[in-house]
């Protein structure tokens, strides 16, 4: 037992338990439940929270239903887990049905809940009976939030087909180096001989679409040492050998419409890695390629349109938020918040906090005197952007309920794992202290 976790003197008294595996399954319970309970607590206390879900499978093949909660605690925003629950199906129902249930077990209350962040699946957010429907039912003033990971995932699908197969040939070259420990400790190997810069390929993660230019900027940068090590050993040596295939990997890294301007004026500074390609190699780019670029360019720019745009125009109204001491008053704000920010603009101590502190602690600190403008601000500002959490959450499980120990109950050993809470160890024990057996 690590006193980093608890105090010396709670450690001490910890190893003086007999550690069966039923005592330890049961100190984790206990440290769980804990851990639940003051959250719940907290949460309680606070006025706002919002939620973040998203289900998974398992190593057992069980779907498990993942819920963070975010809140406002001792005048500051906390994010922690909410719970964890298996689901058998994953429908819309059977997924509200596992929310509303621990809600009103635990004593919160749906109107407090503002925000709820999910993907894109229809079970989360259809129109008519989805998870977010029945959620808005409870609570009529929450927002729905899509996860922005999966929206930018959506907004890069539309790939010409040439960079498609591009993305997918590079893929796969990583992988047959990367998936496999002795190909991956051979290639790092053959890296540190020959002096690279770095030792490694990066993996390419599918939902965040940004981490495919790293990927292909580092296969780039080591083409050399990957050509020399895949010599014989696959076909995926060819496209590595092809100056064209490096050219739209090259293209495929930056980003959106100054640069199709500039590539159709033949302008390449704005794309750094192809630009040293053209030049080290003495290359003039085909008609073809530049013209393949400018499409990929204008395909991104109308997908972020469609999945962002009418956000952004909702966000265009709520300015106010990022800086209340301009002159323009909201349309839409109501007379008392009106009243209340012209107050507030006109703070000149408040004007320097402001340049001073987060943009959320701001809000937090004039709570009390701006009651209204901090409604409504708090409604922006505490839901969640995207699922990162619950996404990290799945990667804790999958550590924790591997194939040797399939039937372990998930819950209570995921939350000790996440949680930021941390456990009070003597409060646990005092609890649940109980007389050891003398022939133990």
């Amino acid at each position: 037992m690590r006193p980093t976790m608890f105090g010396e003197k709670e450690v001490k008294e910890i190893e003086r338990i007999p550690l069966s595996n039923n005592t330890v399954a049961r100190r984790i319970d206990e440290m769980a439940e804990w851990a639940e309970d003051e959250l719940i607590r907290r949460v309680v206390c606070s006025k706002y929270y919002t939620l973040q879900l998203d289900e998974s499978t398992d190593v057992q093949g069980l779907s498990q239903l993942l819920v963070f909660v975010r809140y406002i605690w001792q005048n500051d925003v906390h994010e922690d887990i909410l719970f964890c629950k298996p689901i058998s199906r994953g429908t819309a129902e059977e997924i509200f049905n596992a929310i509303d249930s621990y809600i009103k077990e635990k004593g919160l209350q749906w109107k407090n809940c503002f925000g709820i962040c999910t993907d894109g699946a229809r079970a989360m957010c259809g129109k008519n009976s989805s998870v977010v429907t029945r959620v808005l039912k409870q609570s009529p003033c929450a927002l729905w939030t899509h996860c922005s990971l999966h929206r930018e995932a959506l907004v890069s699908k539309a790939l010409p087909t040439d960079f498609k197969t591009v993305l997918n040939t590079a893929v796969k070259i990583v992988n047959y180096i990367k998936t496999k420990p002795l190909q991956a400790r051979l290639f790092q190997k053959l890296c540190e001989e020959m002096g690279s810069l770095h030792t490694s390929l990066l993996l390419h993660t599918e939902v965040r679409w940004l981490s495919r230019g790293k990927v292909l900027t580092r296969l780039v940068e080591l083409r050399n040492e990957v050509t020399i090590y895949l010599e014989g050993k696959t076909e995926y040596i060819e496209s590595l050998l092809d100056k064209e295939f490096i050219l739209k990997i090259r293209a495929f890294m930056k980003k959106l419409m100054l640069w199709k301007s500039c590539i159709e004026d033949g302008k390449y500074d704005c794309f750094e890695t192809l630009e040293t390609f053209i030049i080290e190699n003495q290359l003039q780019p085909k008609t073809n390629i530049l013209s393949a670029i400018s499409t990929h360019l204008s395909l991104l720019k109308n997908n972020f349109d469609a999945y962002f745009g009418e956000e952004m125009k909702k966000l265009d109204s709520l300015n106010w938020i990022c800086n209340p001491f301009q002159d323009r008053l909201p349309s839409s704000m109501s007379t008392k918040a009106s009243e209340e920010l012209i107050d507030l603009s006109e703070d000149t101590s408040l004007k320097n906090s402001f340049n001073r502190k987060q943009l959320t602690k701001f809000w937090l600190s004039v709570a009390g005197n701006y009651p209204c403008l901090f409604d409504e601000a708090i409604k922006v500002l505490l839901p969640f952007s995207t699922s990162y959490l619950c996404e990290a959450g799945f990667s804790a499980m999958i550590s924790i309920k591997t194939k040797y120990r399939n039937k372990l109950d998930l819950s209570n050993s995921l939350r000790l794992k996440v949680t930021k809470i941390e456990v009070d160890a003597k409060a646990v024990m005092t609890k649940n202290r109980k007389q050891i057996h003398p022939s133990h």
